[in-house]
């Protein structure tokens, strides 16, 4: 019994040793630890000086913005007793007369259509020291090779919030009722 257990022993001692990996050897290697390659910040200053050369206009930087356009029908229906409310468009008066004495008014029925066609463009404009203060932070969360970092500190999270506010702030594009 003693030598069975003893050979039992040495075989599983003999495959510990021959067996290197472990079970997360050889999977994807998305989550590798790998440094991060970074922009040089005078890389990335000089960059921006291109840009604002093209979004800067006296001391205003466009820094969002959208464009817009489209076309639409409008269709809208007016039905009811007594005087309309709705002065515009064409109304059926149903009854007698709309000077009828009968409370106020009859019957009206109506119908507006309406086309409208539209093109608008809305941008944010800040000064040269935020545009540079946003723009810094954020060639700062992309690596050389295009990648996203996977962290943001504390002060990136802050600047990601104040660019989506600036987004939110900028109107979009709409036909106006």
């Amino acid at each position: 019994m003693k030598l069975k257990f003893l050979g039992a022993a040495l075989v599983a001692l003999a495959m510990s040793l021959t067996v290197h990996a472990d079970e997360f050897d050889g999977g994807s290697p998305d989550y590798d630890p790998r440094p991060n390659p970074h922009y040089t910040e005078a890389e990335i200053q000089r960059k921006i000086e291109n840009e604002m050369a093209v979004a800067c206009r006296g001391n205003l930087c466009s820094i969002v913005g959208t464009d817009g356009h489209g076309e639409g029908w409008t269709v809208s229906f007016q039905v009811g007793y007594g005087d309309n409310p709705n002065s515009g468009g064409n109304n059926f008066y149903i009854g007698d007369s709309k000077n009828s004495t009968n409370n106020g008014g009859d019957y009206y029925a109506g119908i507006t259509v309406t086309y409208k066609n539209y093109s608008c463009n809305s941008t944010l404009r800040v000064t040269p020291s935020v545009y540079r203060f946003v723009n810094t932070y954020m060639y700062n969360m992309v690596n050389a090779d295009g990648s996203t970092k996977r962290n943001f500190s504390p002060a990136d999270q802050t600047v990601i919030l104040f660019y989506t506010t600036m987004l939110n702030k900028v109107d979009n594009c709409k036909a106006l009722n």
